[in-house]
């Protein structure tokens, strides 16, 4: 009778044991539950921050490529300004060469002119000694000779003198003619470049006018990029806080996995286990899906490492199909809650969308096949790895891979 009532009492302890190992398992699973969707609360916040920060971006981007333009134009003005300049400065030095020349030539004038009216003084009389003596007396002149060579003499004689008063009226009228050209040649010559020198002036205050509002506008425009990269340093800032937190949520999410380990190892303790369990072979009758689906974990966990890497990736995962600790189908395992961050963060989703690369596929293949690179149930980074003392860990590229959580 004390024998039953000790192994009552026995039976009762276990039932108790098992019914607290059931309550701490759902409060653990809770609580990685609640974690789970903090995470994923501030991924979305996140990638929400994210697009409103590639918005402004390319707010930024376009602002830039305006401000960029009209600084180009800015300066493209400045330099015609420069050259119109320039050219105003050369036309202004002819003018005043011109003006000296206009100067000279006035002189000359007044000098020609001054040779003209005595010139016009001296015909002057000549033609009025003409119109008081008449014609008459050079006749009489030429008819009194005394002899034929006196008279052919004083004949030779009128004519000369004839001819020099036709010679001088000739040379009179050339004269004022060439006076006449030449003023009206300078002075037009002087109307233009003084013309040239307005317009050029004209253009010149355009020219002001452009630079000034291209550089008004040019810096307006640097003023919105300067606050609309403020923005995207608002939104950067606030990201950053965000990735902060989210470290604090892969701390506790850690933790939590952590403890559910602890209570797997300690159920392997109570068992008596001492040795791995054989879960080597080959997936029998696995299908297209089936390679997809492997193809598309390994290549979420280690689409960046060697070719080793993705193959020990696919070994954790056939030996947990294998395994009695864990689901026994493939995707039971992916799909195993809280197990892959690319299951929660939707990078194998997008991937199985997409469709894996040929190394990732190559690599599944050899798995589901039966190839094993080790007997590892378990991989994480280095970083967790020592952070919770696990030791005789295998390191292939960024994966620390191990067989149970604790020391080996």
């Amino acid at each position: 009778m004390k024998k039953r009532w000790y192994q009552i009492v026995a039976l009762l302890l276990v039932v108790c044991f098992v019914h607290s190992q059931a309550g701490t398992n759902h409060l653990l699973a809770q609580s990685l539950e609640e974690i789970q969707q903090q995470k994923e609360e501030n991924q979305k916040k996140q990638n929400e921050l994210q697009k409103e920060k590639d918005n402004a971006q390319n707010v930024v981007d376009g602002l830039q490529q305006e401000a960029d333009e009209l600084g180009s134009t800015y300066y493209s003005l400045n330099s015609r300004l420069q050259t119109v300049n320039d050219e105003i400065d050369d036309t202004q030095n002819a003018i005043v060469t011109t003006q000296q020349d206009i100067e000279d030539l006035e002189q000359e004038l007044a000098d020609a002119k001054e040779a003209q009216q005595a010139q016009y003084e001296g015909m002057k009389k000549r033609i009025q000694y003409m119109y008081e003596n008449g014609t008459d007396s050079l006749l009489v002149s030429i008819l009194e000779s005394g002899s034929i060579v006196e008279f052919i003499q004083r004949t030779e004689y009128v004519a000369m003198i004839t001819s020099y008063d036709r010679q001088m009226v000739d040379a009179y009228g050339e004269l004022q003619e060439t006076i006449t050209a030449k003023s009206e040649e300078l002075s037009t010559k002087k109307m233009q470049l003084s013309a040239y020198r307005d317009t050029l002036a004209t253009k010149q205050d355009e020219l002001d006018d452009l630079v000034e509002n291209a550089s008004d506008a040019y810096s307006a425009k640097n003023g919105e990029v300067s606050a609309a990269q403020m923005s995207v340093e608002e939104f950067d800032a606030q990201i950053a806080a965000y990735r902060e937190q989210e470290k604090a949520l892969e701390q506790k999410y850690a933790e939590a996995q952590i403890e559910i380990a602890k209570q797997i190892a300690q159920e392997q303790e109570q068992s008596g286990e001492t040795t791995p369990e054989d879960t080597s072979g080959a997936l029998s009758g696995y299908t297209e899906a089936d390679l997809k689906l492997m193809a598309a974990i390994i290549q979420a966990e280690a689409g960046g490492e060697s070719y080793a890497g993705k193959l020990a990736v696919g070994t954790v995962v056939m030996n947990r199909v294998m395994s009695s600790k864990f689901p026994n189908t493939l995707s039971g395992v992916i799909y195993q809650t809280n197990q892959f961050q690319p299951v929660r963060d939707g990078h194998l989703a997008l991937i199985l969308e997409r469709g894996p690369n040929e190394t990732c596929i190559n690599a599944a293949r050899e798995v589901l096949n039966g190839y094993r690179s080790g007997d590892w149930l378990f991989f994480m980074t280095q970083k967790w790895a020592d952070h919770y003392g696990i030791t005789g860990y295998t390191m292939i590229g960024n994966h620390a891979f191990f067989v149970k959580w604790g020391a080996n």
